[in-house]
């Protein structure tokens, strides 16, 4: 006697709807995973503006033009532009941070991107910070 064909199967063994078959069931990128180059875009662009503010906060040096001019120069940090460097910084922080950790939770298979810009940005963003409220 023959042995009953069993259709729902499939050449190799498995039934037709086993999920073990590793196919690729997701549409694409949803909203956060495409968000997450944005996070690292956005949160690099504050730390590279506050490090620009910086080198406008800090004092001026005299230069020979200034010292035969008798020009004044200012010798103290610009608090007010140290406001925002430090806000901008925060901003860093949060930024990296949240991308990290929506990085971290959006990524299922071994072939999903991890955003090291991500972690280096959050480490580059508390460092400074640290460094700001130091001044």
């Amino acid at each position: 006697m023959s042995e009953k064909l069993d259709r729902r199967r499939v050449d190799d063994g498995r039934y037709a709807n086993d999920r073990r078959q590793r196919r690729e069931r997701r549409e694409g990128p949803d909203s956060w995973s495409r968000s997450l180059r944005w996070f690292a875009v956005s949160g690099w662009a504050l730390v590279v503006g506050s490090f620009f503010l910086v080198s406008f906060a800090k004092p001026q040096t005299v230069t020979f033009f200034e010292r035969i001019n008798k020009l004044p120069v200012r010798k103290e940090w610009d608090l007010a532009l140290m406001d925002y460097v430090f806000w901008m910084l925060f901003c860093g922080i949060i930024v990296g941070f949240v991308g990290l950790l929506v990085n971290l939770m959006r990524r299922r298979r071994k072939h999903d991107v991890f955003y090291f810009s991500l972690l280096a940005l959050g480490v580059v963003s508390l460092l400074a910070f640290f460094a700001v409220l130091t001044l």
